[in-house]
Formats: C-alpha cells, structure tokens, sequence
C-alpha cells in the first residue's frame, strides 16, 4: 500500500512514485471493467502502463459536480475528460503536470472547476500520471509520438527544461508560456542560535534528486545530499541531520513555518531564495512546453495550445481574483484524483509531504488558502498587457545563458550558440516567443518594471557590499490617503508583497532596501511637526532618501515643508521642476512621470517634433510629465478643469500623444482620440462597483487604431521600481559627495567644523601634502585651516579644518571639500595588484578576427548581469538601439622604424606620442620623443635608417623605458632629430613600418596595414590603435545610421602601454594625450542627450576624452579658463583645454556636482560656429572607487592588458571598488576562449544602473 511504501527507508523517490502509480493501477483494475485494457492497442508493458494510469487519472475527472461549498460547478460534463477518446481527437489535450495538481496548478484546478477549457474549444483533458523528476520532456514527447493527432503539453522549471533540451535534443520541446515568473526553489533552516554548532566543512543540505547538481554549483563549500520529499522536514526539524533544506517558498515554506510555531521552541526559520545566489539565474518556473510539431505555423494544433492556454491562464485569473475558492477547488481536484487509498471517501490521504501537520492531521482551509495565494503572486509576475503566463524572452535567454554556462546535470558547459548550431544568443533557444504575447498595439509595463526592479537590486547589493548598509528611505504619511483606500484589493489582484505600491517596506526587505514608514496623526500633525520630523531625518546620514506623500491635509503649509526636503534625499522628485529650471539635471525624477517616460522609450514612441496633449497639472505628475516631453523636443498642450470641453476636444483630437494624469474615470470620450494617436493611461481610480482600475478615458480603446498603456499592467507597476531606482541613486550619490563619505573616512564634526588629522613620518612629506591641499583650496574657492603638530622621532599630525564662514555653519561644500581632500591624501591606497588578473599567453590574440567584426562580444547590462555574444556584428546594432555612439577617428601612422649604428643592428626605434607635433612640419625642424629597443644610447649617437637612407641623432637621453610584462623587454626613452627635409608625415611613410603591439612579439605584415586602423580613421596623429573601433563595419555603421555618430579625435601616443609601477596608482603619472572635436559634433551630441538618448563610446580614448570636455566645461562655468580653446588657421594652437591628472577632484566640490553633462557641454560651445574646433590636453586619470563617470552610459572596449591604467578606467566605470568583479569577468571570459588585448574581442559595458 502507498502508506507503508511512503515511510520505507530504503526506496528511492523515484522508484517510490512508480510503486504508488502501479499500485494505483493495480487497484483500478480490480474495480473496474477489464475492457479499460484494451482502449488502446499498447506495444509494450510501458505504453500499457503509461495509457492505462492516464485512463485512471481521466476516469476520476468523470462526473465530479458541484458538491463543495462555494466551489461552483466542478469538472462540467461538457469536458468528457478520461472516456473513449485519450487525447487523440483534433481539439483534446494531453497534460503532464511535474507534480501532484496542488495550490501551484490552482488555475487548472479554477479552469476545469469553471468549465473553461469547454468555454475555449479543448474539448476533451486528459492528465498523464505524475513522473520522476526531470522526465516530463521524455513523457510529453513520447505520449505525442504515440498520439500524433493529438496535443501533449506539460509543465517544468525552466533550469530542469533548458538543461534537459541542450542535453537531448531529440526531446523536441519548446516553452510557449509560464504559471510563474520566477522559481520558488529556496534553502530553509532554522535559526543558528536555536540550532547545533555549525558542522566543519560547511552545512549539510538536502535537496531533492533533481537539484543536487545545481546546489553543490552554487553552495561548492557545502555538503548537498539526495533527500526525499516525505523525510526531509523531518531531516531539518526532528533529527537535525540536515542544516538546510531545498524548499519551496509557495507551499513548503509555510509548512516548516506552521511547525516551527506548532513546536514552540521559539526557533525562525531563514530562507534563502536560490535566484541571484552566486549570480544564479533560474528563469521562469512551470513552464509550459509542446511538443515541436504542436506548435508549427500551419499546424491546427498551434490552435489548440493556445486554447488550453487560454483556459489555464483564466483559470488562474479566476484564482487570482477568488483565492479562496480556488483552494477549494485544487482540494476537490485532490481527492477526487489523488485519493491513494482508492477508496473514493474524499480523503486526503498521501497526497503530498506538506499536507500533514506534526499531529498527522491534514490540512486546513487557512493553510490551503495562503498556499493559493503565495503561487497567484508568483503568477501575477507573468502578466504582460492583457494576459499571464508571458514570458519575457530577454529574460529567459539570460536564464537559458546562465544555466547552460554551469554545466549542470552532467551537461559540459556550453554557450547559447552551442546549442542553436552557431546561432547568436540572441536566439531564443528553447521558446516560441510569439505564441503567447499581448497585442503589439499594447503598451504593457510589467516585465519592463521587473528589470528596473531587478537592476535597482544589484544597484543595492553593491551599495550595501561597497559600503556596509542598505540604502535607506523614509517614507513619511500624514493621514489616511483617500486613494490609499482599496491597497489592500489593488494589492490582492494586481502585485505582490515584493513589487507592490502599497507594501513599500516589504518591496524593500525583497530588493535589498531598508524602507521606514512613518504614519502621523492627521488631527495632532501640525506644520511645525512635520518640519521637526523632515529635519531630523535629513541629519540622519543612513537615510538616502524622504518621500513624503501626496497630499497632506488642509491645514498644513504643503510649500513650506515640501521646500523643506533636501534636494539630494528628495527621492520623489517634488523640486524636479524647480531644478531642471536651473540647470541641475542631476535631480532625481518624480516616479510616475519618469515611468511613463521609460514605457514610451520601450516601445519607441517618438516625441521629438510630435503633437503631445497632457490632461492634468500636479505638481507631482501633469507638470513634471509635460516638462520632461519639452526637454524631448515634442510641442505640448496641458489640458486642466479650467479648460472649455471643446478647446479639450480639438486639442486631443490632433494630438500624436496623449497623457492621461487627470485620474478621473471616464473623463475623455474615446471618440476625442485621434485614429493612430498613442495613449498613456497614467491616472487610474479604483471602481469598488467593477472590482477593479479604470482609467480616465470613457469607452474602448482596443476598438480603435491607438497604440495604449493597459489598465491595469501599464504606468501603474513601474512606481514602485522607479521610486527605489531613484533611492539606490541617491545612496550611492550621498556616499559619494557629502556627509556620509566624509564622516565614515574620519572627518569629525565639531560644532560649525569638520576636522581630520594625517600622519607624516616626516615633515617633507607634511608639506607636501598641505602643498596639494592648497593648490586644490584655490580650484575649490573653500581653504582649509592647517595646524602642524610635531612629534619628534613619531612623526608630524597635519591637521585640517573646515567651515563656512558666510553661513557659521556646515554646509555641502564644506563636506565635498573634505571629500576632495581625502581622495588626494587618504591613506587607503589604490593597489595595482587588485585590478589585475592572470593573462595567459594563449589568451593574446596575435591576428585579428577574420572577417573583420566577427569577434566575439561580452557584454555587462546596468544591472551587472554578463551575457556572451558569439558575433559583435550580428547583435551589436540591436543592443545599442536607442543610442548615440561616440568614435575617435584618429589615424595611425606607421611610427616604428628599425635602425643600425653605435653597435646596433636592425634595433627597433619607436616614436612616442605625435599627438601636439604637426606631422606636415620637416623633420630636420621638429625634436621626436622616442623609444630605442636598447639600454646603450647616448646623446650624441648617430643612427641610420636603411629604407629611407636618413640618419636619426639622439639628442637628448631622457631615462629608461619600461613596458608591461608582455612586451618585448625594455628600452632608452630619448629626444631625436630625425636628418631629413621630408615631411614627417612623408618620412613615416617612407621609412616606418605599422606599430603594432610589442606583445605579439612579431613583426609587422602587410595586413596590419589596414587591420589595425579603423574603417572611418581619418585624421593622422596615433601611434597606437584606438582598439575598440576595428570591430566596426561598414555594414554595422550603416545599420547605426549616420544620424546616431558623432566622431572626435585623441590621438593615442604609446604611453597607453606603459604599466603601473607604483605601489598607489595615485602616484603614476598620467601620459598626457591631445584630443580635438568639432563643435558641430558636440552640438549634435547634446542634441542626442537632451533626445533621451544614451551615450555609448567607442573605446577609452573617446571615453576619455568626453569625460575631460565635461570637466573643461565645468571649468569654464566656474570661470576657471580664459576661454581660448578654438584653433583655425588664425589662431594659436597653444592656447587649448588643459586638464590635469588629478583636477577633477576639486571641480567636483560645491556647484560642480549639480553640474549636468549637458550644462558643461554647452558652456563649452556657446556663441561658436559649428566649424570651430575644440582642441586640448588631457592627463585626466580615472580609477575605482574615487572617479564617478560624467557623460558616459555605455562602454565598448576590447580586453585590456593587466598592471595597465585602462584595468583603472573599465573597473571604475563598472563601479567595481575592490577589483573583484572586473578580474572574474576577465578570468571568465579566458575560461571562455575570448581573445584579449589589441586584436582581440569586445566588450559592451553599461554604466551600473543604465538601461
């Protein structure tokens, strides 16, 4: 019997199962007629076994009515489940569940109780008996081999599927949709302090046989045993022979919850959600997969997919919406089809691990209920539009991308292109993505606030890795909120706990966010009070961020203490406005307009030049959203209640775009939308009479030609992400600048001072230090008081203070000052050692990738995740869409020559940096820096070039000349004169050869010649390749569009390979390198950013360079240049932007960081002809964790080489403060077989927390 079989010791779990399903089976055919055998002419014992379980399972679904209380009709007739036919007719299907039908196939349970496969065409439903895990693919395909004419569809986690597929392709599945939006896989145990000491070498987990490889992958430290369904409750709570448990968070979960209190030992229970662990991306869980011939275009089946889809996914509305009812009905479902003992009482018996309590008693209707409820909010995340169960493909190839990549399940590791035969990654593997979507004329904003979500997460973690906390926000309430009134409804049927509005400290106890909520008495809440807790929460240096809501009752002074907010914790974005008037483009947007911005940029509404009517004028919505439209370019029209229905009527009537912010129902006849306008629903009211949220426009927009946001699933899901973006921001910016960062480095406040001491072992270093500080005071206008303490044979204490003497008292500037001055002098070095990595020599590619722009591409999104490209050209131009890119132009001259002479024989000699020498000037008349392969040069030594017949003197010796590890040795850095009236342009040409890298230790060949310049290279002046450029071309520059690049010029001198030898990269000195760009260039680069685009750069010498004009532009609004930096052919070259190595740090003080790019950029151009040039100097120097990119939003930059400044730039962009991140993507990418340096692959980095 199935009881005794449960408790055996010794039967494995699977072998378990198929005792249970014969004995089943067994007890069929003793009750029921012998003829059940002979259905179906079986070939094997297997097929009769599998068909003759199927039968049993369909003949319990017969006749099931109404006799539950509320559960409404059950099982209608009208769906002759089990009968004659066995999922061979034209519209049956044929379901392989991956478990017991439980709370987490609640809508099949509603869907069948409700009728609604009847409803939509499925006419007959057969559930195939339960299988081992890991096997429903093999079920599925061998039912549909043996059924043809029928449809076989089943259910599975996306990392049992993905792997399952990839290592039997023969399975020919595929997903078409899925019941969750993430796995509920998790690790549970118990409190540590309420358990035994830890056991040495790590925990004990048991797991189930299907997901013991994927927990040893991600917890390698720990012991991962094979533990079965029935025993391992009892493993982790009675007999502690495990330390955690693999569960899962909608139904096992509450169950060790239930025990834990029902014990009484006052033990918790910890749960460790199995996604995101070690970066682990699990996808999408109860997948809905068909076979492959079930879903081919032409195929009637494809039909019938999308029918019981269509019924499963109502069904799981119907659950949604009445969880309590559709617990029952999973519970009739259970005894009328799991009933073990068979002896049709209704009871339970068996059915699952989780249904007894620690008495042995069954469960109840509240445990049932809350089971619902947790797997509709797993659910609720597929909604997409106008339909669950979509699955959003960007996030199922990364989830596909990841699992393959971890050689799981005896699979070796793998990349996407493995399995499609050489296809990108971008391919979907293992989905049909266009059988279940929405609408394409549907807007639909969920799976677009998952990724904002997701990317405000990593944003979080880091934070908190980077800098011991959570970032923190204080969400003030004065009142109850009129529209606040239906949360807990609008909550039930449209989010859950961890996305939600209306559980904002939840949402940020799931997403790595400390939330408090402070709830003030409207009638005792005066103004005074409010202002008293505003003040004290802007002292408190963890609050990053105060969202007082909207609105507050009558009697307070709303200006007065919205005014009150800092700018730099308003995270809600109330002074928006004020400060996108005055130029602080750095403010943090309000949450529902910046939503509606995102949605229109995701599906590529155009404003620019557009019609665009805003119906609404608040403070925290109408305005801001009309605003933010200008900055786009779009001519807007505001429409309020003092504006006359027939002036409304004609506005809308001939706008392109519409916003609805009023949140009024039925306010806007349908009939006023122009036909093909766009439609943002941005205002919704909750409608207790329809249950649910209607928007402002009266009538129905689907019967139009209008592109629309939903009500529900459009602006409304994007609030709570865009709110907790702008808090993760605004953490990372306070720690950044200002009072945090100064005082966690040691900065003391005093009353009105900040003060700090540095120790000096002598006084030389002492006054060196204060020599910086005073040099920086001048560029900051903010001095320092200084007081030398000498200590004799200890050493001298530099002591600093800041205040403001205008204010007598502290302010910003005196906190960014200390900010400054602890970047120059902090005794926390900037060690080489920890952005490096080990680069093996097989790693170097020694020839680039033939044809030109087929190198492979990794790239890093916002949000840190790594995804592998097998081809740039085939899916860079889609990556990048929606962005302006950036090049440098610059040219390389063949600036390596081979001379003899002195004892030398065909000895390299490198010119250094041509980048400030005009290279149309004789040579005889222009000193060269360069470099001789050898340590034996003198001044005076004469040396000859046999190609051009010209000797080259050494005119001066500078010193030695050192090279990274890599290179071919070191050499003599030194002036020359080269003995020639030839141009040096005409020299070069002549006599050099191509200066390829001296680490591929090879010469140069005919090849190079093209191979290493970029295609659009125009402007003569390099020594060096800007890399990142060779993997363009022109057909991936044409699929671009001329319209969306923008070129300028640095010219790359040698220096780029000279490694960090200092022990603090604070002391290397910068090489410093000319750059030029036209102002009709950055004209069209500010018009790009004020469009909404982002800025992607080709390679560090473009970053570099923009990076530096801002700061020039920072400079030049601070009055700090002379303003000549405009060369033509009358004006002095000489007079160009400086900028020095070190120069940014004390720009950034007080009005510096409220700067924007664009600000900076204008100031540069201003009053100028788009055919003037900006030229300048920079030495800029960027490295983690000091250097907060200004510009830039996305990065393309070839692998770099270790010890080198450049490891500085690309960790710092990618905020990587400790080096740990940029060293695990570079050793993972060697693992990978990525090809490094000059010619080798590319990557894609997005600045964190970009789109």
């Amino acid at each position: 019997r199935p009881s005794k079989l449960q408790e055996h010791p010794l039967l494995p779990f699977s072998t378990l199962h198929r005792f249970v399903d014969m004995w089943r089976i067994a007890s069929t055919l003793r009750e029921k007629k012998p003829s059940i055998i002979a259905r179906r002419s079986c070939k094997s014992t297997s097929e009769r076994t599998a068909t003759i379980g199927q039968q049993w399972i369909g003949r319990q679904l017969e006749g099931l009515g109404s006799d539950g209380a509320g559960v409404g009709r059950c099982f209608s007739s009208s769906i002759p489940v089990g009968g004659s036919g066995n999922a061979n007719g034209k519209d049956a299907v044929a379901l392989q569940l991956d478990y017991y039908l439980s709370p987490q196939f609640a809508g099949v349970a509603s869907a069948l109780a409700n009728d609604l496969y009847g409803k939509h065409g499925v006419r007959q439903l057969d559930l195939l008996p339960t299988c081992p895990p890991g096997q429903e693919q093999a079920r599925v395909r061998d039912f549909q081999a043996r059924n043809p004419a029928g449809v076989a569809v089943g259910t599975v986690e996306q990392n049992i599927f993905i792997p399952t597929l990839a290592s039997h392709p023969e399975l020919k599945t595929t997903a078409v949709a899925a019941m969750f939006h993430q796995s509920p896989l998790c690790i549970a145990s118990v409190d540590p302090a309420s358990s035994p000491p830890a056991r040495p070498g790590g925990r004990v987990i048991g797991a189930h046989e299907d997901t013991v490889d994927l927990l040893r992958c991600l917890f390698p430290d720990d012991t991962i045993t094979a533990s079965s369904r029935p025993n391992k409750l009892t493993d982790l709570l009675v007999n502690s022979s495990v330390d955690g448990i693999q569960a899962y968070t909608t139904t096992e979960v509450p169950t060790i919850q239930r025990r834990l209190r029902e014990d009484g030992a006052g033990k918790e229970l910890r749960v460790t959600p199995l996604e995101g662990v070690g970066g682990a991306k699990l996808g999408y869980s109860q997948v809905v997969f068909a076979a492959d011939e079930c879903l081919e275009g032409n195929d009637d089946r494809r039909e019938v997919v999308r029918a019981f889809l269509d019924a499963t996914f109502e069904g799981w509305a119907y659950s949604i919406r009445h969880p309590e009812q559709a617990a029952e009905q999973v519970v009739e479902a259970q005894k009328r089809l799991l009933d073990v003992g068979g002896n049709g009482d209704g009871e339970l018996g068996a059915v699952d691990h989780w249904y007894r309590d620690a008495t042995g008693a069954t469960t109840n209707r509240e445990y049932d209920v809350e089971m619902t409820r947790l797997c509709n909010d797993m659910v609720k995340g597929t909604f997409q539009g106008d339909k669950y169960g979509v699955i959003d493909a960007s996030r199922w190839d990364e989830a596909t991308a990841w699992l393959l990549s971890q050689g799981l399940y005896g699979l070796e590791k793998k990349d996407v292109a493995d399995v499609t035969k050489g296809g990108s990654a971008g391919v979907h593997y293992g989905l049909d993505d266009n059988l279940w979507q929405p609408p394409g004329h549907l807007l639909g904003g969920n799976q677009l606030a998952q990724r904002i979500l997701r990317s405000a997460k990593a944003s979080a973690e880091h934070f908190e890795a980077t800098f011991g906390r959570r970032p923190s926000v204080a969400v003030l309430t004065v009142g109850e909120l009129k529209r606040y009134a239906h949360g807990s409804r609008r909550l039930e049927i449209y989010s859950d706990k961890s996305r939600s509005w209306f559980a904002k400290t939840e949402v940020g106890r799931a997403n790595n966010f400390h939330v408090t909520e402070i709830n003030l008495d409207s009638d005792t809440t005066t103004t005074e009070t409010l202002l008293s807790e505003i003040y004290k929460l802007q002292k408190d240096d963890e609050v990053d961020g105060i969202q007082l809501m909207w609105p507050l009752p009558s009697h307070i002074d709303t200006a007065k203490v919205y005014a009150a907010i800092d700018v730099g914790k308003d995270v809600d974005g109330i002074h928006y406005v004020g400060q996108q008037e005055i130029g602080n483009h750095s403010a943090y947007p309000p949450v529902t307009p910046a939503g509606a911005m995102e949605l229109m940029s995701e599906y590529g509404v155009e404003l620019k030049g557009k019609r665009v009517v805003v119906i609404g004028r608040s403070p925290i919505v109408g305005s801001p959203l009309a605003l933010m439209c200008r900055q786009q370019g779009a001519m807007v029209t505001t429409i309020h209640s003092e504006v006359p229905d027939d002036v409304s009527k004609e506005a809308i009537g001939s706008a392109d775009v519409v916003l609805c912010c009023a949140g009024k129902p039925n306010l806007i006849p349908v009939e006023w939308i122009a036909d093909n306008a766009t439609v943002i629903n941005v205002g919704t009211t909750f409608v207790e009479e329809v249950d649910g949220l209607v928007s402002d426009i009266k009538g129905d927009l689907s019967k139009t030609n209008a592109r629309y946001s939903p009500v529900p699933g459009g602006i409304g899901p994007l609030s709570a992400p865009m709110l907790f973006r702008n808090v993760a921001q605004a953490a990372w910016d306070q720690m950044h600048r200002g009072k945090s960062a100064a005082l966690s480095s040691g900065w003391s406040r005093h009353p009105e001072r900040l003060r700090k001491k540095y120790h000096f072992s002598t006084y030389s270093e002492a006054l060196e230090a204060a020599s910086k500080v005073d040099e920086i005071s001048s560029i900051m206008d903010h001095h320092a008081n200084m007081k030398f303490n000498h200590a004799c044979v200890n050493g001298v204490d530099l002591e600093l203070e800041f205040f403001t003497w205008e204010a007598n008292r502290l302010t910003e500037k005196d906190y960014d000052a200390a900010m400054a001055v602890d970047m120059l002098l902090a005794a926390n070095q900037i060690r080489m050692s920890n952005y490096t990595y080990n680069l093996k020599e097989e790693s170097i590619a020694k020839y680039p990738a033939s044809p030109r722009g087929s190198s492979k591409m990794l790239q890093v999104d916002g949000s840190g995740r790594v995804t592998y490209h097998r081809n740039f050209s085939e899916v860079f131009p889609s990556v990048i869409a929606n962005s302006h890119l950036v090049f440098n132009e610059s040219k390389v001259l063949d600036a390596r020559l081979f001379v003899n002479g002195n004892d030398l024989e065909n000895t390299e000699l490198m010119l250094l940096d041509l980048g400030d020498i005009d290279i149309h000037a004789k040579c005889s008349e222009t000193p060269l820096r360069a470099m001789i392969r050898t340590s034996e040069a003198s001044d005076g030594d004469v040396l000859y070039d046999s190609k051009s017949n010209t000797s080259i003197q050494i005119t001066e010796n500078i010193g030695d000349w050192m090279e990274d590890e890599k290179s071919d040795g070191n050499g003599t850095e030194c002036w020359v004169s080269v003995r020639s009236d030839k141009s040096i342009e005409e020299f070069l040409k002549e006599a050099g050869s191509v200066p390829i890298p001296p680490y591929l230790h090879r010469s140069a060949e005919e090849s190079d010649s093209e191979a290493y310049n970029n295609l659009y290279a125009s402007k003569a002046g390099s020594v060096a390749a800007p890399t990142a450029g060779l993997h363009f071309t022109d057909e991936v520059l044409q699929e671009i569009g001329d319209e969306n690049c923008s070129y300028l010029s640095l010219h790359v001198g040698a220096g780029t390979f000279k490694p960090v030898l200092v022990e603090d990269a604070r002391d290397h000195a910068m090489h410093a390198e000319v750059f030029s760009v036209s102002v009709r260039e950055v004209n069209r680069i500010i018009d790009a950013l004020e469009s909404g685009k982002s800025l992607t750069v080709v390679g560090t010498t473009s970053c570099r360079t923009l990076e530096s004009l801002f700061w020039c532009g920072v400079k030049r609004i601070r009055g700090l240049d002379d303003g000549s930096s405009m060369v033509d052919a009358g004006k002095d070259p000489n007079h160009i932007l400086q900028l020095n190595q070190m120069e940014w740090i004390p720009l950034l003080v007080g009005e510096g960081r409220t700067i924007s790019r664009v600000t900076a950029l204008k100031a540069l151009v201003r009053d100028r002809a788009d055919d003037d040039v900006l030229c300048g100097k920079t030495s800029l120097m960027i490295c983690p964790p000091m250097y907060d990119f200004q510009v830039v939003d996305n990065l393309v930059t070839n692998f770099h080489a270790p010890d080198s400044t450049l490891m500085l730039l690309v960790s710092g962009f990618l905020k990587d403060t400790k080096g740990t991140k940029i060293r695990q993507i570079y050793e993972d990418a060697q693992t990978r077989g990525y090809r490094f340096l000059s010619y080798g692959d590319v990557c894609l980095f997005s600045k964190p927390g970009t789109k």
